[in-house]
């Protein structure tokens, strides 16, 4: 599907009472018509009501001297406060009321609750796919996965230095015939307008809380898996088993068991990757794994009551080492679907990318207008693809002896 360009919105921004105030006609087929003109303008730029609001709302007086940009400026104009501000004699349940009074108002119902849920809960999110990619980049369709074909080093001495009259090494980037498969991911919860408003809507973010937190441990589950199995052009993920990491670099680390995570091991392998051209400033594991990481950076050791990482400190190893530089600050990225006994280690920045379909929310929130239930659905369609190929290698934490 093409989209209209965004330009247009904010080339031709107007005053809120233009954009939304028919969304509060008394007239319930008016509102409703308006409610659905509003999704429909909004899914022709390939954005939801939130955005679309951003850029097509021009704020002014008391708006425009708050700051407010033109969502916000349009939850004021509607009456849809997202929290209780009793000293300005605001309440959450105006919001409440607005929903079930005006049909078309209905149109912002998923975004309001879901600042709502962003306002009362900032609990910290162990399992997100943010920890796994690079970016993440909306597509208006079909996307293929792009491969990098690297020109052979016969036609030039090495990489940086270039001869007079030598040819440039050149990095072809080449789309391949495989599609990257998108997902649909999400949970819907059901209730009625009516129990809204005898309720605050307060009362349901917790259950709203709980859907997009599922909603989230499935994309990283579904992330993970591609980045361990390969997308189609790039293949698996290489596996590296520590005994052969302790062997090869002539360590001798005595017994240990499998699935446990020695520090020496650890720094061996990072500094294998960062030699390879392919530094490691992510691993992913599961929830076992993760309290072994916990540990080994926190727990204090018979020594004086030190953790190993301060005991390593004091013999002159560096949290963050610089000249050369191993950067020993490694983010953990928890999966909770990871394999038991391996790591997987990756760089963030060019590795993984998340793809988002443009409007894939917008049919969804149709239903809120059209009958007298609340359909919530927290969805997203998503796929993703691997940047490069080389970037991620498996820590397969077997038995050493």
């Amino acid at each position: 599907m093409n989209f209209k360009p965004t330009t247009e919105l904010t080339a031709n921004r107007r005053p809120v009472d233009q954009v939304v105030g028919a969304l509060m006609s008394d007239n319930g087929a008016e509102s409703q018509e308006a409610g659905l003109k509003l999704m429909a303008s909004a899914m022709e730029y390939g954005l939801n009501v939130s955005d679309y609001l951003r850029l097509a709302v021009e704020p002014e007086g008391i708006a425009a001297e708050l700051g407010m940009d033109g969502y916000e400026a349009t939850k004021v104009f509607l009456g849809l406060p997202t929290r209780d501000d009793y000293r300005n004699a605001v309440t959450l349940q105006a919001a409440a009321d607005a929903f079930a009074s005006y049909r078309g108002v209905r149109a912002l119902f998923p975004e309001v609750i879901d600042d709502v849920v962003q306002w009362k809960y900032r609990q910290t999110e162990f399992e997100t796919p943010e920890a796994l990619v690079a970016q993440s980049r909306t597509i208006n369709g079909t996307e293929l996965i792009t491969t990098v074909v690297q020109d052979s080093e016969e036609d030039y001495e090495r990489y940086g230095m270039i001869g007079e009259g030598a040819r440039i090494p050149v990095w072809s980037i080449k789309a391949s015939d495989q599609s990257v498969k998108i997902f649909k991911f999400g949970v819907g919860l059901e209730w009625t307008y009516e129990f809204a408003r005898r309720a605050s809507l307060d009362l349901v973010t917790p259950y709203v809380m709980r859907t997009e937190k599922a909603t989230k441990m499935a994309q990283t589950a579904t992330a993970y898996s591609l980045m361990i199995n390969g997308d189609g052009v790039h293949g698996a993920a290489q596996t590296r088993n520590a005994s052969d990491v302790e062997s090869d670099n002539g360590l001798d680390v005595g017994t240990v068991a499998a699935g446990k995570i020695n520090w020496e091991i650890l720094t061996a392998w990072l500094v294998e990757r960062a030699k390879s051209g392919a530094p490691i400033d992510t691993v992913a594991g599961n929830w076992d794994t993760y309290l072994q990481w916990r540990l080994m950076f926190a727990k204090p050791s018979v020594s004086e009551g030190l953790t190993q990482m301060e005991m390593l400190q004091r013999a002159g190893v560096s949290a963050a080492q610089a000249n050369p530089g191993l950067d020993l600050n490694i983010n953990f990225a928890l999966v909770s679907d990871a394999a038991s006994n391996q790591l997987l280690g990756f760089s963030k920045n060019d590795t993984l990318e998340e793809l988002i379909e443009n409007g894939s929310d917008i049919e969804e929130s149709e239903r809120v207008i059209k009958n007298q239930r609340v359909n919530l659905y927290s969805t997203k369609n998503a796929g993703y693809r691997l940047i490069f190929g080389d970037t991620r290698q498996i820590l397969n934490l077997d038995a050493i002896s």
